[in-house]
């Protein structure tokens, strides 16, 4: 999966915390954030020289663990281990669609291929791409969805009223698809990722 796919997926995860478990907005960001941290293994292997080591190293529960505990060590906030929790363990259900999968607890089962899950969607081909697209704006619409419905009062979604801010939200949503990803690229230029 494309990294804006798993950072719409953390966000949007991220959003349903906020709007079931009353979250704060700053637990969205951070759920986003680290939706995209297991990619930085990508990055080991291709541009760092570190071997084969994409979607081994840093795509598993042991590592996202010791990012937990680390975290936990520093901060002493549940609250930022939940958030990193639900944001890597996206990255890992998004990788799982995928035809190459995910060995969730690698190195064990690398053999036999046991908690290896992986999908139906090959990211090779075009038409995944799309349908990527596609998913990216639906998940950027739905997180502000919710954030527009947590604090507005729609009596009926169906009336004039509804329809249309489910229209403006689609709109905002493709925005922030097409705005996001300019800037998500800008940025891992800029850091060389």
């Amino acid at each position: 999966m494309k990294l804006l796919t798993h950072t719409a997926f953390g966000l949007f995860v991220g959003t349903l915390f906020y709007y079931f478990f009353n979250f704060d907005f700053g637990f969205v960001l951070l759920a986003g954030f680290a939706a995209f941290l297991p990619d930085i293994d990508w990055r080991m292997q291709y541009s760092w020289g570190f071997g084969n080591v994409h979607r081994k190293l840093l795509h598993n529960v042991w590592f996202m663990g010791i990012l937990a505990i680390l975290t936990y060590l520093i901060f002493r906030s549940p609250t930022l281990v939940l958030g990193i929790v639900v944001g890597f363990t996206s990255h890992l259900l998004t990788d799982s669609l995928t035809v190459q999968g995910v060995y969730w607890l690698y190195p064990i089962g690398k053999e036999s291929g046991k908690y290896h899950l992986r999908g139906p969607l090959s990211m090779s081909i075009e038409k995944t791409g799309k349908i990527e697209a596609y998913l990216q704006i639906v998940l950027f619409a739905l997180s502000g969805f919710l954030f527009i419905v947590k604090h507005t009062k729609i009596e009926n979604i169906f009336s004039i009223e509804g329809i249309i801010t489910i229209i403006v939200i689609f709109a905002v949503g493709f925005y922030l698809y097409k705005t996001l990803a300019k800037t998500v690229k800008r940025i891992i230029r800029s850091l060389k990722l």
